[in-house]
């Protein structure tokens, strides 16, 4: 049974939910034991899943698994090192900038109060 509540594709969830947590509708003694009998047999056909050896198909999907894995974990790893280049390169041209500009005074003889002026490295840029 459908609630109001409940959205499209995941009424079931909701549905155990609540009729787990309404005291009045507490399993009867026959269901108690299907229930029993459900998970008994559920775990005996886990351990006899377990006991056997690993197929082919089993083994190509744990291998794809952790090679996807470490796929996208390299894949981080990459474009962090290429945003941490671009930052690099970056800071190598500014301080580029500011040695060609320290090359531009030095080079040539100003007056102390030019070179004290508000856009006096504007000149130099042009």
């Amino acid at each position: 049974m459908k609630h109001a509540n409940d959205s499209p594709g995941d009424h079931l969830p909701n549905h155990i939910t609540r009729i787990l947590d309404n005291t009045s509708s507490d399993p009867t003694p026959q269901q108690l034991a299907r229930l029993r009998a459900a998970r008994q047999n559920a775990l005996r056909q886990y351990d006899q899943r377990a006991a056997q050896r690993m197929g082919l198909h089993e083994k190509l999907a744990i291998w794809a698994q952790r090679h996807l894995v470490m796929l996208r974990r390299s894949g981080a790893a990459l474009g962090f090192a290429a945003i941490a280049a671009a930052g690099m390169m970056l800071a190598e041209g500014l301080l580029v900038e500011t040695e060609s500009v320290d090359a531009a005074v030095l080079s040539q003889d100003l007056p102390l109060d030019s070179l004290l002026e508000p856009h006096f490295s504007r000149g130099l840029h042009e």
